[in-house]
């Protein structure tokens, strides 16, 4: 395809203002369509980007829905000591620990603790990752409570493999003790 030799790509109107006529016309409506259907796709991307999140009071009621869009269980047996521990060593236990007072006064820094759960009720039901708030904290699942939270450099946030073994270490019972 050649353009004419009169197409212009300036455009000598004002800013706003339709111009009158032929190619100039044509590019200005063209640049109208690629802003409008570029900011489209930008708007339809932030929605996307939030979709799969909810309100923390919707939980419970879609729990089960949430638990079908978390990673797979790692198909191991996962040990405590070596699977777990240094996940939550490096992304949760520094406000989740002994040494901070917790936001939501959760602490997973003991067995006894993390089942008794925190402001929002329990988070880990031994055995039940589907219906264990925890997995959609750090899945991602719920809005202002995406654990760790988002922007903390020095807390990473679990990939969906380390999410893959927590799901496995609550199906196999959340023991705190291998």
């Amino acid at each position: 395809m050649t353009w004419p030799d009169n197409f212009t790509t300036s455009a000598p109107f004002a800013l706003g203002q339709e111009p009158q006529g032929g190619q100039q016309r044509n590019f200005y409506i063209m640049q109208k369509l690629i802003v409008t259907m570029t900011s489209a796709a930008a708007f339809a991307f932030a929605q996307t980007a939030t979709a799969d999140k909810i309100e923390i009071d919707d939980l419970k009621a879609k729990q089960g829905e949430l638990a079908a869009k978390l990673p797979a269980a790692a198909k191991k047996t996962v040990s405590y000591k070596s699977d777990i521990k240094p996940l939550f060593d490096k992304s949760c236990l520094n406000c989740h620990g002994p040494k901070k007072r917790p936001k939501g006064k959760f602490r997973i820094d003991t067995r006894e603790l993390a089942l008794k759960g925190g402001s929002e009720g329990v988070s880990i039901v031994p055995g039940k990752s589907n219906k264990s708030a925890l997995m959609n904290y750090i899945a991602y699942q719920v809005v202002d409570f995406e654990m760790p939270p988002e922007g903390k450099k020095d807390y990473p946030k679990l990939t969906k493999e380390q999410v893959g073994l927590v799901r496995a270490w609550i199906d196999q019972g959340a023991k705190f003790d291998n």
